[in-house]
């Protein structure tokens, strides 16, 4: 089992060993097989681009790299069997104030992006290039959109 902790992930981008550019068979020899893997028209798991370990999903590119780890589905992020996750600070739907005091308290410098294409949305961007998206306002449309951390992304 791989223990990893989501401060040093948004500190460094590294998600305990495992770093963008790392081949599948790296990946696979940290954590064995994955809970699941994607898309539905995947032939099988060497060949499918997405494997998920608990609430985490890593994307491989055709070259077998790779190429972002991402969270979209958590309360607090897990892992599964083989990867351990000290989850730190995060869980869904935090506000942006409570991630930011986070940050700041262990001091992880980070800006903050409006999201153009998603009104009412920021980025908040680590010092080690972790992307968290962040509902801070209500579409006037939709009174069911939850404001807070909606995902955590890692890409090249």
């Amino acid at each position: 089992m791989l223990a990893v902790c989501l401060e040093e992930f948004f500190r460094t981008g590294v998600l305990g060993e495992i770093s963008l550019g790392m081949s599948r068979e790296s990946v696979s020899s940290l954590l064995g097989s994955p809970d699941l893997w994607g898309p539905s028209n995947a032939k099988n798991v060497e060949t499918a681009t997405i494997w998920k370990y608990g609430d985490i999903e890593f994307y491989f590119s055709r070259a077998d790299q790779l190429f972002q780890i991402f969270s979209d589905d958590f309360e607090i992020p897990t892992g599964g069997k083989t990867l351990h996750i000290d989850p730190w600070v995060i869980h869904d739907k935090m506000p942006a104030e409570e991630l930011k005091a986070g940050l700041d308290a262990a001091e992880i410098p980070y800006f903050l992006c409006d999201v153009p294409a998603l009104p009412g949305v920021i980025e908040i961007i680590t010092v080690g290039n972790v992307r968290a998206m962040c509902r801070i306002e209500r579409e006037p449309d939709d009174e069911f959109q939850e404001l807070g951390l909606r995902s955590f992304c890692l890409r090249e």
